[in-house]
């Protein structure tokens, strides 16, 4: 049995969507939480967040760009 490796999103592009989602959503950024992270392609991450219940999804890249924030 073979087991898939996952990348995840370094910390500080994660911060960067929960940042990016709480303007967008007028929320407090200490209230967004990435609850998980995927990497797409070699320089695209989405990052799945938590804001008090609403999800959130964020497109960002290995630079620091936020490519999108959208709810699920």
């Amino acid at each position: 049995m073979s087991r898939t490796q996952v990348e995840t999103a370094p910390a500080d592009l994660q911060l960067l969507c929960a940042d990016a989602a709480a303007k967008a959503s007028g929320a407090d950024s200490t209230k967004i939480l990435p609850v998980s992270s995927s990497k797409l392609d070699p320089k695209t991450y989405q990052v799945e967040l938590d804001a008090g219940g609403k999800k959130t999804s964020c497109l960002v890249d290995t630079e620091g760009n936020v490519r999108s924030v959208e709810p699920v």
